[in-house]
C-alpha cells in the first residue's frame, strides 16, 4: 500500500534543509507556462496584429504533451506495474493499472476530478491535468483581451486589455484557495486522500493564480522587445538575490505538514519565481548575455531541458518501481546511492523517450505536416519550446 505517510523511505536531510518543500517546483512550472504560452498572444494584442491560430496552438500543445505522456503511462501501467490506483478504502496502491475505464481517464487527464481516482496513474501528472485546463482556457482569454484592445487607440490601452486575462486568472486562483482553506478542514495529509478537498486542491481552480504572474511578465517582455521597457543593470543585479531571498523566506514559513496547493505561500512563491524569470527573459542593455543566461545555455543544461518533460513523467514511477523491487538502500547512507541509481535510470529512459517519441512529434509541430528534419541542438530547442 502506498499512502502519504510512506512517501519518505530514506533520510533526505541535506536536501530538505535547503529546499523544505520540493512541491514549489510546481509553482515554477505553472508560472513559466503562463509566460511562454501567453507571450505570442500578447504580441498580437499589443501590436494590434491578427491573433495566432487557435487551431495551430491547440495542435502544437497536443503534440508537445500527449505522445510522451501516453507512451510512458502505458509502459508504467502495463509493463513496469508501477502506476497508482486506489482501493475500495481510498488508499493508493502501486501496481498494474489494467481497469479500462480508469486507464482511459488517466490517459485523458481527468482522473483528478473524482475522489476515488485522484492521483491515479502517474502521480505527478495531476499538475499536467491542471496545465491542460490552462491550455484550453488560454485562447478564449486571449480572444477576450484582443477584443477589449480593439477599440483602444494607444499602447497603454492595449496593455491594460492584455493584463485582463492575468487579473482573471489571479481572481480564480485566489477564490479556489479561499474555498480549499475555509470550506474544508485541512488535515495533515490533505491533498493526498480520497476526498473532495483533494479534488479541489489538485484542480485548476486552486492554481490559476500561479499562471497569472507569468502572463503579466509576458506583457513586460513584449514591451521590452518593442523598446518600451528597459531593465537597468542595478535592478537585474538585485533581482536574483531578492528572488532567492523571497524563495527561502517563503519556504521557511511553510510548515512541514502544509501542502502548497491551497496556501497563499505558493502565490508568494510565484512572485519570487517571476522576479528570477524576469532576469532571464527581459532584454538587458548590453549586447552580450549575462552570466546566468550563459550558464543556462551550456550543453548539459540544454540537454537536461530537452529531456525534462520525460524526466518529469518517469522519475516518480521509477522510485516506486525501485522500492517495489527492494533496490533502494535505507538510511542516510542510501541517499547518495539511491539518487545516483534513480538519476541514471531516469536519464537513460528519458533520453530514449525524447529521441523516439517526443522528437518525432515535435518535428511535426515545428515543420507542419511535412515534418522537416532538424537534428541540431538549437533547432531542437526551438522544437521543444511552446
Amino acid at each position: 500500500m502506498f499512502s502519504a505517510p510512506d512517501r519518505v523511505r530514506v533520510s533526505i536531510w541535506p536536501l530538505t534543509s535547503v529546499l523544505p518543500d520540493l512541491a514549489f517546483g510546481v509553482v515554477l512550472f505553472f508560472t513559466l507556462s503562463g509566460f511562454l504560452l501567453y507571450r505570442p498572444f500578447v504580441a498580437s494584442i499589443l501590436r494590434a496584429n491578427p491573433m495566432p491560430s487557435a487551431r495551430r496552438y491547440l495542435r502544437n500543445r497536443a503534440l508537445r504533451i500527449a505522445p510522451a505522456y501516453l507512451a510512458i503511462l502505458l509502459l508504467v501501467s502495463l509493463v513496469l506495474h508501477s502506476a497508482l490506483s486506489r482501493d475500495a478504502s481510498g488508499h493508493l496502491h502501486n501496481g498494474a493499472l489494467t481497469d479500462p475505464g480508469l486507464l482511459a481517464r488517466t490517459a485523458l487527464l481527468t482522473q483528478d476530478y473524482t475522489p476515488n481516482s485522484t492521483l491515479a496513474g502517474i502521480g505527478p501528472a495531476w499538475s499536467l491535468a491542471v496545465e491542460v485546463v490552462f491550455y484550453l482556457a488560454l485562447p478564449g482569454l486571449a480572444l477576450l483581451a484582443w477584443r477589449l484592445a480593439r477599440p483602444a487607440s494607444t499602447r497603454s490601452g492595449r496593455r491594460v486589455a492584455a493584463l485582463v486575462p492575468a487579473a482573471l486568472m489571479l481572481a480564480v486562483g485566489v477564490s479556489g484557495k479561499l474555498v480549499a482553506a475555509h470550506v474544508f478542514h485541512p488535515g495533515i495529509y490533505h491533498g493526498w486522500v480520497a476526498d473532495w478537498q483533494s479534488v479541489v486542491e489538485r484542480s485548476f481552480w486552486c492554481h490559476a493564480d500561479l499562471f497569472a504572474f507569468g502572463m503579466a511578465l509576458a506583457v513586460l517582455r513584449v514591451d521590452a522587445e518593442d523598446g518600451l521597457q528597459r531593465v537597468s543593470r542595478r535592478v537585474r543585479t538585485a533581482a536574483v538575490p531578492l528572488g532567492l531571498l523571497a524563495y527561502l523566506v517563503t519556504a521557511r514559513m511553510t510548515g512541514v505538514t502544509e501542502q502548497v496547493s491551497y496556501s497563499f505561500y505558493n502565490t508568494l512563491m510565484a512572485i519570487a519565481f517571476t522576479c528570477l524569470l524576469a532576469v532571464v527573459v527581459l532584454p538587458a542593455r548590453r549586447t552580450k548575455p549575462g552570466l546566468l543566461v550563459r550558464v543556462l545555455e551550456t550543453r548539459p543544461l540544454v540537454w537536461g531541458g530537452l529531456i525534462s518533460y520525460s524526466v518529469f513523467l518517469w522519475h516518480e514511477p521509477l522510485v516506486r518501481w525501485l522500492q517495489g523491487h527492494e533496490l533502494t538502500i535505507a538510511g542516510v547512507a542510501g541517499l547518495g546511492a539511491n539518487t545516483l541509481l534513480l538519476l541514471g535510470l531516469t536519464a537513460v529512459l528519458s533520453t530514449v523517450t525524447y529521441r523516439y517519441v517526443e522528437l518525432p512529434a515535435l518535428r511535426r509541430k515545428v515543420g507542419g505536416r511535412e515534418g522537416r528534419q532538424v537534428p541540431t541542438v538549437p533547432a531542437e530547442q526551438a522544437q521543444a519550446a511552446p
